[in-house]
């Protein structure tokens, strides 16, 4: 018999949200079957403010008995302030207050249509809640919203992670359950640069057709074909910035989440409202000025003679909005992205002076120095990363003691940043930390594990040692497994990775049979022109070249380029790599002019989007030099091996395996002219 944890939800409304409470209400119940199988259940009690159900004083006291039993107290407004929901929402501050930790309490306003006003009572309330709380309401625009926002507290109250919540497609997907769309949600359907680029994406596919249609009729037309190039670089390079302003904006909710229901500066309410509104410029314009007023107040703090808790405070508010402005200020796609990393890692550093400085509440600085460490790390700050990850591990370590999920995870963001730095002794020693403290937490079986398996593989893989790679990665796949079946993206991309593991170890029948495993499950739910679903097809093609099965190989390489070229572009680095790896299979089938001309395909494209001194030209240039030479033309061999050997020598230094390769060859092929030129003057003095 199962024992679930049950999470009691109190949902009060006016009468005049009632369609909205009763699709809330539908919601959560179908919340409570997804959270059934994380072993809890969601508990809704919901009820309508109407004053004719309050007739009896004794009943509503049995209300207010529920609030406080309650975990989370939900209050919706829309233009009235019923007298029983205030009042319930005093009932549940007070008990919040009381014991520390429930029910927390939460408001959420419905956006005004036009021409409609809010009553004299709940504009009161909203005053209370503002100037005398200083409490921060969420607004919603939609259901969507009103569900997001929602979810987002409820992962928050049950102490799991908001990074449960994934962005998949435009979607907000919590265990494969669409919790909301993108669109419907103000904070990006009205983002400027949001709807710039969706529109331009809308726009795209026509204008490529008839770039295509034209090229029909004039297939030699090199203008058509530079358009037609262009504007494919313009579709994928815009999607690319789409997805990340996607995400940037999910980011920030979630920052905006963490602060609901909180005391906050007035500050904080105007940009965060603002942000809510799809204006985050205006949000970081009003931001602008926290860098300055921090240092005030922190100068403030350090020179008092006497340091009251109010001036502490003030330090705290500069705290909380420094931390704000790292998240809206990522959001605004009109400043350069480097300039936004730039001014992140600024308000990052400096909030955590000012942490050092007043001795900030210790479980929040932990907090603060992870998103700080975790963002240095994503943006290739990596020793500056290990630095800050260091000093998290050693502050959670006092709060939380040795076994916590929270140094769990800092063992395993540490561990990414010393794999990135090539220290995989440090790497597997903080992985298998991390897994000893998630095994004893959470059990085998949780996504947790099954992600510390596959990285634990992953460093194994880096360092060679494929037996134990394929062993984690074979572990990794038997959670994911449990968790999810088979028809699922992490499961593809756990059998990709013992499929590239048994091709490493020459085993191609294994290999093929993941890969192929994994081909299936991206084509079903990705489609077949994914960059993932190219990326195996041509995996699967690397592993029939080595198998020596041309024709297969050849078949799976040329699926790859007809959905590059189409997607991609002629003129594309993929659709390069994609020439490339025909001309290897036609090389090692010694047809070597063929070989040849996908080689230079290859190099055409290498050599406009690269340049003629970059390392990935340079590889064509090998390519084309190693062919020439087994087709009897040294003269030609030799002027592009040369040419590869400079590049090879400035980027990779003269010891590297690469630049030791072509130095031989140049040698090898010195013997064979030397040879060649011998036998030809023997057969001229026999004449």
């Amino acid at each position: 018999m199962n024992t679930y944890q049950k999470i009691k939800v109190f949902l009060a409304s006016s009468d005049e949200l009632r369609d909205d409470r009763e699709s809330f209400g539908n919601f959560v119940r179908r919340l409570d079957d997804l959270y059934e199988k994380r072993n809890k259940r969601i508990k809704l009690f919901e009820w309508e403010d109407s004053d004719a159900a309050y007739n009896n004083r004794r009943k509503q006291d049995e209300y207010n008995d529920e609030v406080r039993a309650s975990d989370m107290f939900l209050a919706l407004f829309y233009i009235k302030a019923g007298k029983y929901t205030i009042e319930e929402f005093k009932v549940a501050t007070e008990e919040y207050h009381r014991t520390g930790y429930k029910p927390k309490p939460y408001v959420y306003l419905r956006e005004l249509k036009e021409g409609d006003q809010e009553s004299d009572e709940l504009i009161s309330f909203k005053h209370h809640l503002s100037e005398e709380l200083g409490y921060y309401w969420c607004n919603y625009n939609s259901r969507d919203s009103l569900q997001l926002h929602f979810v987002m507290q409820l992962l928050l109250v049950e102490n799991s992670r908001l990074d449960e919540l994934k962005l998949e497609d435009g979607k907000v997907m919590l265990d494969g359950t669409t919790i909301a769309r993108l669109e419907n949600l103000k904070f990006a359907a009205d983002n400027p640069d949001y709807q710039r680029m969706k529109l331009r994406l809308i726009e795209l596919p026509s204008l490529i057709e008839k770039a295509r249609l034209h090229i029909e009729k004039y297939p030699d037309d090199e203008d058509l074909q530079e358009e037609l190039q262009r504007l494919l670089n313009e579709r994928n390079r815009l999607q690319e910035e789409f997805d990340q302003q996607q995400n940037l904006l999910f980011e920030t909710s979630k920052h905006v989440a963490q602060i609901q229901g909180r005391v906050i500066t007035e500050r904080m309410q105007r940009a965060i409202e603002a942000f809510d509104k799809g204006d985050v410029h205006k949000a970081n314009a009003i931001l602008s000025v926290t860098e300055n007023d921090a240092t005030r107040n922190y100068t403030s703090f350090l020179h008092s003679k006497a340091s009251t808790d109010q001036i502490r405070q003030n330090v705290i508010g500069s705290i909380e909005e420094l931390l704000l402005k790292t998240s809206t200020i990522m959001s605004d796609a009109s400043i350069a992205i480097d300039e936004r990393i730039r001014i992140t890692i600024s308000a990052y550093k400096q909030s955590d002076e000012l942490a050092e400085g007043i001795g900030y509440e210790k479980e929040s600085y932990v907090k603060l120095l992870s998103d700080y460490s975790l963002f240095l790390n994503k943006y290739g700050y990596y020793k500056d990363a290990e630095k800050i990850c260091l000093h998290q591990i050693s502050l959670a370590k006092e709060v939380y003691g040795e076994e916590h999920e929270e140094i769990a995870n800092a063992f395993n963001n540490i561990a990414e940043i010393y794999r990135v730095l090539n220290n995989y002794s440090k790497a597997l020693e903080f992985l298998f930390k991390a897994l000893a403290i998630d095994e004893k937490i959470l059990g085998k079986k949780h996504d947790n594990i099954a992600a510390i398996y596959n990285n634990i593989g992953g460093v194994y893989w880096d360092q060679g040692n494929y037996p134990l790679a394929l062993l984690y990665f074979h572990k990794s796949l038997d959670v994911v497994l449990s968790l999810f079946g088979k028809d699922n993206l992490h499961t593809a991309i756990t059998y990709n990775n013992i499929g590239t593991v048994y091709e490493a170890q020459h085993e191609y029948t294994m290999s093929l049979a993941y890969l192929q495993d994994a081909l299936e499950i991206r084509k079903d739910l990705l489609g077949e022109t994914h960059p993932d679903t190219t990326a195996t097809y041509n995996n699967i093609g690397a592993v029939y070249w080595k198998q020596g099965n041309a024709s297969k190989a050849l078949e799976y390489f040329n699926l790859a380029l007809s959905i590059d070229e189409k997607e991609l572009g002629v003129k594309h680095p993929a659709t390069a790599t994609d020439y490339n790896n025909i001309g290897l299979v036609y090389k090692s089938i010694e047809d070597y002019s063929i070989a040849l001309e996908y080689y230079l395909k290859a190099m055409a494209i290498r050599e406009k989007v690269f340049g003629e001194d970059n390392i990935n030209t340079a590889y064509s240039y090998n390519n084309i030099g190693v062919t020439y030479r087994e087709m009897g033309d040294y003269n030609k061999s030799e002027e592009y091996l040369n040419k590869a050997l400079v590049i090879f020598n400035n980027d990779l230094g003269p010891t590297h395996y690469y630049s030791q390769f072509v130095q031989q060859q140049l040698a090898d092929m010195k013997v064979q002219r030397n040879a060649r030129m011998m036998g030809e003057t023997q057969q001229t003095s026999s004449h």
